[in-house]
């Protein structure tokens, strides 16, 4: 087999929950998203925001209103049209040091199918054990965060996106310990807090309106009769 001089940024989704099925309604946000994202109009930012060819998208509102789950279906949605997709539970750093060291597993594993050096994907040559696993650590955390920075900044890694979800705690958090400085890559923020324009486009998530609200419960009523018959087992999978 002829392998190519550099490994391939493509890697398999990594999200933490199963598909919504019953999800319905916020097409505009999803849209908006999408919109921002990828689509061709020009990309608006907050008045204060620096400029750069990245895309961030910020959803905000009160708790409860559905940010991630509107960040989530976007995801499977369009995870085609994307290279990698990547969950990051920013709620703390310590679940985003975890965060980090799961997509760094999968980036490994993922790429040990193609038969990459697992050297030449993360430089993780002090934290990775000759079949690849991650050793743990305070100090191993923080090298795992940074390789998997300097992927997502990597020359010619442009198309991935990261959601960086629960970002409400903005003063213990530093996103920036993983989101690279680069202008490669997207982004969805998922956050409490309304004054983060400086980080790029801002969206606000309110109550979902009546008709959708009256279409979910339908659906679930629906679901939920179809399970209790037997025809449908629900099993939700990490992606």
């Amino acid at each position: 087999m002829i392998r190519p001089a550099t490994p391939s940024f493509t890697v398999t989704p990594r999200l933490p929950f199963g598909r919504n099925y019953v999800f319905c309604g916020r097409d505009d946000i999803i849209d908006t998203i999408h919109s921002n994202l990828k689509g061709s109009a020009p990309y608006a930012v907050g008045k204060n925001a620096r400029s750069t060819t990245r895309k961030i998208v910020v959803l905000h509102g009160l708790g409860g209103m559905g940010k991630s789950s509107i960040a989530l279906e976007y995801s499977f949605l369009y995870s085609h049209l994307y290279t990698a997709v990547f969950w990051v539970d920013v709620t703390n750093r310590t679940s985003l040091s975890r965060s980090a060291r799961y997509i760094a597993e999968h980036i490994v594993a993922d790429h040990a199918m193609q038969e990459h050096p697992h050297a030449s994907i993360l430089e993780l040559r002090n934290c990775l054990s000759p079949k690849g696993q991650i050793s743990s650590g305070a100090a191993a955390e923080l090298r795992v965060t940074t390789a998997v920075k300097e992927w997502l900044a990597a020359k010619h890694n442009e198309e991935w996106l990261l959601v960086l979800d629960n970002y409400d705690d903005v003063d213990a958090v530093d996103i920036h310990l993983l989101l690279p400085t680069c202008d490669a890559g997207n982004v969805i923020i998922t956050s409490r807090k309304n004054n983060l324009q400086m980080l790029g486009k801002t969206v606000a998530v309110d109550e979902i309106d009546e008709v959708s609200g009256i279409r979910l419960l339908v659906e679930s009523a629906n679901k939920e009769e179809f399970m209790a018959e037997g025809k449908h087992q629900s099993n939700p999978s990490r992606v």
